[in-house]
């Protein structure tokens, strides 16, 4: 992997108004020409912390944290400068081209990723669409309501709906330009003879609730699907296959939302399934992870041992 042009990086810091990025994180009060709160990274009762947006820097009086818009994202985040720059490109929507350090084949391995990210970024707006505003999705809105969940809270995970069709999803995606070989790739639709790459495709969700599933730092990279009624053979969870994006046993559903509170909880509350994870979430308890599927595997209690010590 290549390293990130500094002219790119400046870019990425000058799109990310630092009070805006830590607004996003906690509350933060006015104080004259700066602002200020409690120090996320020590405890305190009054605030010492105070982000000066002049000069795009934050510093803690109390513990003597400081620094730029990255400095913070990777000390809040526990993540790397890299990661950091990474995260805060995405929200920007600036693209990141790596200078030097990979061959022709990396920079395909790359290009694909970025398509990938974008097919499933894009997907999770379809999906989302069609619950918000189909007439088809009237079941799914329904069951959301009964299990308590409004329409702010579906927008907030961006759930969504696959129709019940066989292809619905794929129309719309080869519509949108997207190649059949990527989107086999991605896992979204299936050959009807797997043993024939020449046959039929379909679209792998139909007549489900989505979840798009996200990686660390927010980004879409799988999906799961709910069926909405128990009078139905199939399987209650079907989640995207392994793909380039996705490693089931390495993946925590929620980690990029909850990560927060399970460091500050120092412990977490394993949950069976997205949707008890979404309800004790937005009942306040927010040190919850949940595993993409039945077992818990010891690739995820790596990650979730990065946040907490029980």
């Amino acid at each position: 992997m290549g390293t990130i042009p500094e002219h790119v990086i400046e870019q990425i810091a000058s799109a990310n108004d630092i009070v805006e990025v830590i607004g996003a994180y906690f509350p933060l009060k006015r104080a004259g020409t700066t602002w200020k709160a409690l120090c996320p990274f020590h405890q305190e009762k009054s605030p010492s912390f105070t982000v000066n947006p002049q000069r795009q820097i934050f510093k803690c009086f109390g513990c003597g944290e400081g620094g730029g818009v990255f400095k913070f994202v990777g000390l809040y985040e526990h993540i790397s400068f890299p990661e950091a720059v990474r995260k805060l490109a995405a929200r920007a929507v600036i693209p990141i081209v790596e200078e030097g350090g990979g061959s022709s084949d990396d920079d395909r391995q790359q290009e694909a990723r970025r398509t990938l990210l974008r097919l499933h970024a894009e997907a999770a707006e379809w999906f989302h669409d069609n619950l918000m505003k189909r007439p088809v999705a009237k079941l799914a809105r329904e069951y959301l309501k009964k299990r308590g969940l409004t329409n702010e809270v579906a927008k907030s995970w961006q759930l969504g709906f696959a129709p019940e069709s066989w292809d619905a999803f794929l129309k719309w995606a080869l519509e949108e330009g997207y190649k059949r070989g990527t989107l086999l790739q991605s896992g979204l639709i299936k050959l009807r003879d797997e043993e024939r790459p020449e046959s039929e495709v379909y679209d792998r969700f139909r007549g489900r609730l989505m979840f798009p599933i996200c990686n660390d730092v927010g980004e879409v990279i799988a999906f799961s699907g709910r069926i909405l009624t128990s009078e139905t053979e199939t399987a209650k969870y079907l989640n995207s296959p392994e793909t380039p994006l996705f490693r089931k046993g390495s993946i925590l559903f929620g980690l990029h939302k909850t990560k927060r509170g399970l460091i500050e909880a120092d412990c977490a509350i394993v949950c069976e399934g997205q949707l008890d994870l979404i309800t004790l979430f937005e009942a306040g308890l927010t040190n919850v992870v949940a595993p993409q599927g039945t077992a818990f595997t010891e690739g995820q209690a790596r990650i979730l041992k990065r946040y907490v010590s029980e």
